[in-house]
């Protein structure tokens, strides 16, 4: 090869390292992924804009306490035709024009007051829900997101014990060679290796449709993400007193706070809608300018000939006072009065959710707490087992679907353990929303606790590595 050759090699060898480099899949974290979420996540957005339409309804609530001015102005063509008393027509072709403004102040309105009340607790009520909507879409990351690591965890299991297996399985053929077991062994090694394989093709389509549902958020292509460390701890959330919890769910939960602003607009409304048979007192001012060449506008009076310009200025006060609107003001408080109630009842609903809520995802983390303690002991019991199993085996004390029902166990072991630390994570979670406290300080948090993808399965050091 010529030194040209061998320089052009080199060089494209080089591009395709680059290439590779480029091309290879980013890395997300937790927090990655959650910053993501927030700008793309299209429920969010949804929630954002219901919230925003919502608050527009205090503006216009506030209008109708507010001044109004209105302008108008107009210009016509005039053709008219009078009859004359000696039967005789006169007609006369004219143009007129004007122009006038009116200002109206409320000045007593009870209905526009309860309404204007009724509209900033609906408010309040949008922008509680549009915050929980916030701390929803934290849980849905998470969730999401230790999916993701759950399929991934169990596809290393499942890759595992098939390696496992397969050793198991050539294991048993060797022994059959030489005589030393039946046939029936490699039969049912045989089987279980093919049950792993199974295993790990559902596995692997579990990775691909929990990464969808985290792409369903994002709305972008993940395919890598970072693991949990395995040293993270798990502590049981503090205090153990389920009446402080309870207590700072009642004060912070958004849930509840949005009914409670709920029952709040629902008891304006019914103040507003009962107010319609009370007295309205505006005041009102207006101007109005018109001018006309008509021959009835340029007339002449004794104080001189009209020039066809006239100006108009009034100022006064305006009472009204419904009587009788046909039942209709009489229906429309007994509606409201239904809807208070069932805006009662909805808020009652929520509060006793809530209390029952807080103080079943605070016996659920601590439980997980206890969960992965004693799950990490059954991997350890698992492994013992399992190597007293293979020894028994060995001296033919023990058959090979005892090695096998070991081996399964240890896996079942291992995935069980995993899963609990995702479960004691979400319900953590859970529980910090119950109570209202959910933020993305608590994805910071567990983020820092987020390590580099490892194809190889492990289990912290305490439970057997």
């Amino acid at each position: 090869m010529s030194r040209n050759s061998r320089r052009g090699f080199l060089l494209a060898a080089l591009a395709g390292a680059v290439l590779n480099v480029q091309a290879a899949p980013t890395q997300y974290n937790l927090l990655d992924v959650y910053n993501m979420a927030l700008k793309n996540d299209a429920q969010l957005a949804a929630a954002e804009a219901s919230m925003k339409a919502v608050q527009e309804t205090v503006n216009q609530g506030r209008s109708a306490l507010l001044p109004t001015l209105g302008l108008s102005a107009k210009t016509q063509y005039n053709k008219t035709s009078s009859e004359l008393t000696n039967g005789s027509d006169t007609d006369e072709n004219y143009n007129s024009h004007g122009w006038g403004a009116t200002l109206t102040q409320p000045l007593f309105n009870m209905n526009s007051w309860f309404n204007y009340e009724q509209a900033k607790s609906v408010g309040d009520q949008a922008t509680a829900v549009f915050a929980n909507a916030r701390q929803q879409l934290i849980l849905r990351v998470a969730e999401s997101y230790f999916n993701v690591l759950r399929s991934e965890d169990s596809l290393m299991t499942a890759k595992a014990q098939e390696r496992a297996l397969k050793q198991q399985l050539d294991q048993a053929r060797e022994r059959y060679n030489v005589g030393l077991i039946a046939e029936t062994d490699v039969l049912v090694a045989r089987a279980a290796y093919d049950n792993a394989r199974v295993a790990r093709i559902q596995a692997e389509n579990l990775v691909s449709v929990s990464y969808e549902g985290l792409r369903t958020i994002v709305n972008q292509d993940v395919t890598d993400i970072a693991q949990l460390e395995k040293a993270m701890p798990v502590v049981a959330p503090m205090p153990n007193n389920p009446e402080e919890w309870v207590s700072m769910a009642l004060a912070n939960n958004l849930g509840l706070k949005a009914a409670r602003e709920g029952l709040t607009a629902s008891e304006s409304k019914v103040k507003a809608s009962k107010s319609g048979h009370a007295p309205t007192v505006n005041a009102f001012a207006s101007y109005n300018y018109s001018s006309s060449n008509s021959s009835q506008a340029r007339s002449t009076i004794p104080e001189g000939t009209l020039s066809g310009d006239r100006t108009d200025t009034v100022v006064g006060v305006q009472f009204d006072l419904p009587i009788f609107a046909g039942g209709a003001i009489s229906s429309a408080s007994r509606q409201a009065g239904y809807q208070l109630e069932e805006a009662q009842k909805n808020y009652d609903q929520q509060l006793r959710g809530t209390n029952a809520n807080t103080r079943n995802l605070l016996r659920t983390a601590t439980s997980d707490v206890d969960r992965v303690h004693a799950s990490c002991q059954v991997i350890i019991s698992s492994e013992s087992a399992l190597k007293a199993t293979q020894s028994g085996y060995e001296v033919g004390t023990r058959n090979i679907t005892d090695v096998l029902d070991a081996q399964q166990q240890l896996y079942s072991s291992i995935s069980n353990y995993l899963n609990t630390r995702y479960d004691f994570i979400v319900n953590t979670l859970k529980l910090k929303q119950a109570v209202g406290t959910l933020s993305p300080t608590d994805l910071e948090e567990l983020n820092q606790w987020m390590t580099d993808a490892s194809d190889e399965l492990s289990v912290p050091d305490q439970c057997g590595g």
